[in-house]
């Protein structure tokens, strides 16, 4: 391990870079300032230099890269460090300068870029050696307890000899024997592996030196498709999928040989504790096969940036990095994402909603607004529009997400859960039965009886556990787990749901301007709309206590209204489709609840 010690360095220490260095041209533009090449005064060498400006005083990253350059570049797979220096400068405040060795080939994503755009790409080997050099330079770096946390193609740099380089170490970190893990959540977001992502959101989470193995995986990716994984995202969005999405893998794997794309699944295994190090991997066969044709490979790598430097290929990438612990300034993007927002406030809602958008993204998580009006957005055809389609490619909608679950489901073969969560009020019950709705035309069951059963076991369910409430007529009084069952290739073949938290207290008492649970009223209606009240021993003028309000009122509601009658007919219908019969079914829905409830209210025993 090199020797650290924290706050060594000072302005006053660093010598002034005009006598030595004379800036040439700028060459680049790094994470905190701008690289230009430098001529040495007195050799006439030349050398690259990051200048950081406006700067007072070093801070932490500042050293920590000082540190790392200082004791760690004399691999030849770590950029070589000349010094730091300082200029001063009253007005516009002091320039810190890093002074390092020229790397005249560019990067490694400037190269395959500049391929691409003329129609070719890095050969097999050629990767194999790109990333073979990789691996020694974060072998030197981990040996020695650094973490690099950057590592992609931008900060992959060639000499134009077909020497490959580690770069920039601004957000490296030093593992000690006390603390050896980190959790701070820092890098480029389409190259950041799930552990490092994961420290934002869960603070006891940490990682250790194999998140580069991850981050180098990613930029094999690159090096064959010219551009990383979710790279068509918004980075933040990114940060949400990563962690979520299945390993990453090359658009194309079968024009990849074998041994390419095995390397690539053993570096972006999501656990990292089965993750193979940077040593383990250097004895892989995709890169063992560049072990004494190092020589050959590099000359050329080198024929191929001489032919891109008299091509004149220039390309800019457009990937920084960030601190998610820190503030992140984003570009605006549609509002259908929050998390593409630079600026959020109510207006951006209320503007949706008076539109009828009523459905939002932030990231995997889609927020639906109660229109408290019928949308003609649910019907067959708008099943058809989501099904097996990009998100990007329709406006946010409840049946995207059921989408979602459904393919990730049939895909990876492992169970999806969707919660639907929110206030009374909010839509969750109308919500439910909009999922199911679609899984149910997604499983294509076999016949039109097994989904027309599993449409109605929601309704059912709710005739028994929803109730009018003060500020919601059809409020859920009980949580409902919907289970639903699937063959391996996707076809529906049942439901099942358990309730659980249900307000047993409402049935023999409820608040003012509230209601019993809805069943009472669709049986008591319905029979009473079939002259059947005296059949069942129940009365004909006075409904039964327990559904009768303070104000005598239900007894009116039930002869003007139809809503009841007509619920009943539906609960009725219901149950004969799931296999109660006519007779069972009056048995088993009147007289369990009226035979509980007389004993609590003795007068209306049957």
């Amino acid at each position: 391990m090199y020797p650290y010690k924290s706050s060594m360095l000072g302005m006053e220490n660093l010598g002034d870079p005009s006598g030595n260095w004379d800036i040439v041209e700028t060459i680049g533009k790094g994470t905190y300032g701008k690289v230009y090449r430098v001529t040495n005064k007195k050799d006439g060498s030349q050398a690259a230099v990051k200048v950081l400006d406006p700067i007072n005083d070093v801070d932490e990253e500042i050293e920590a890269e000082y540190n790392i350059l200082r004791s760690l570049s004399n691999h030849p797979n770590v950029v070589k460090f000349y010094g730091m220096f300082y200029k001063s400068d009253k007005l516009s405040g002091g320039q810190l300068w890093l002074v390092l060795e020229l790397c005249n080939g560019g990067s490694v994503t400037e190269l395959i870029k500049g391929l691409l755009i003329r129609g070719q790409r890095l050969q097999e080997p050629v990767i194999a050696y790109i990333l073979y050099s990789a691996l020694l330079g974060l072998q030197h770096l981990h040996n020695n307890q650094i973490i690099h946390r950057d590592v992609k193609g931008n900060n992959i740099l060639l000499t134009a000899e077909g020497g490959v380089k580690l770069v920039d170490f601004g957000v490296s970190a030093q593992l000690t024997s006390a603390r050896l893990r980190r959790n701070t959540s820092v890098g480029t977001p389409f190259w950041m592996a799930p552990e490092v992502i994961a420290c934002e959101q869960q603070y006891d989470y940490s990682y250790d030196a194999r998140c580069d193995v991850w981050s180098l995986g990613i930029t094999a990716i690159e090096l064959a498709d010219g551009d990383p994984p979710l790279a068509e995202m918004h980075p933040v969005k990114a940060l949400f999928k990563i962690p979520r999405n299945p390993s990453p893998t090359l658009r194309n794997p079968e024009q990849w040989c074998r041994s390419f794309n095995h390397f690539i699944g053993q570096c972006l295994i999501k656990d990292f504790e089965a993750r193979p190090s940077v040593t383990h991997l250097l004895e892989h066969p995709f890169i063992k096969q560049v072990h004494d044709k190092d020589v050959a490979l590099q000359q050329q790598l080198a024929a191929l940036i001489q032919e891109q430097q008299e091509a004149g290929c220039k390309t800019k990438t457009k990937h920084e990095r960030i601190n998610t612990r820190k503030t992140l300034i984003i570009q605006s993007c549609p509002d259908d994402d929050l998390v593409n927002l630079e600026f959020l406030d109510e207006v951006r809602f209320n503007k949706r909603y008076d539109e009828l958008q009523v459905y939002t993204y932030v990231g995997d998580i889609l927020i639906a607004l109660n229109p408290f009006q019928n949308l003609s957005i649910y019907s067959p055809q708008f099943s058809k529009l989501y099904h097996a389609v990009k998100r990007v490619d329709n406006p946010p909608h409840i049946f995207a997400t059921a989408d979602a679950a459904y393919r990730g489901m049939v895909t990876f073969c492992k169970d999806q859960c969707i919660i639907i969560s929110g206030e009374s009020g909010a839509g969750k019950t109308e919500s439910a039965h909009l999922i199911v709705q679609h899984l149910t035309f997604l499983g294509k069951a076999n016949n039109r009886t097994l989904r027309e059963k599993i449409l109605q076991v929601n309704p059912l369910v709710e005739a028994f556990g929803n109730a009018c409430t003060a500020i919601n007529d059809n409020s859920s009084r009980f949580g409902k787990y919907l289970e639903m069952k699937f063959t391996l290739t996707g076809a529906v073949i049942g439901a099942k749901i358990s309730e659980y938290l249900l307000e047993k207290s409402r049935v023999i008492k409820q608040a003012t301007g509230e209601k019993n649970f809805h069943i009472f009223y669709y049986i008591y209606a319905g029979l009473y709309h079939e002259d059947k009240l005296k059949t069942y021993r129940l009365p004909d003028r006075t409904p039964p206590r327990y559904i009768d309000s303070q104000h005598r009122k239900v007894m009116q509601d039930i002869v003007s209204s139809k809503l009841y009658k007509e619920q009943f007919d539906a609960i009725q219908e219901g149950f004969r489709n799931i296999g109660f019969t006519e007779e069972l079914l009056i048995i088993k829905l009147i007289n369990p609840p009226v035979f509980s409830l007389s004993r609590v209210s003795p007068q209306h025993r049957p």
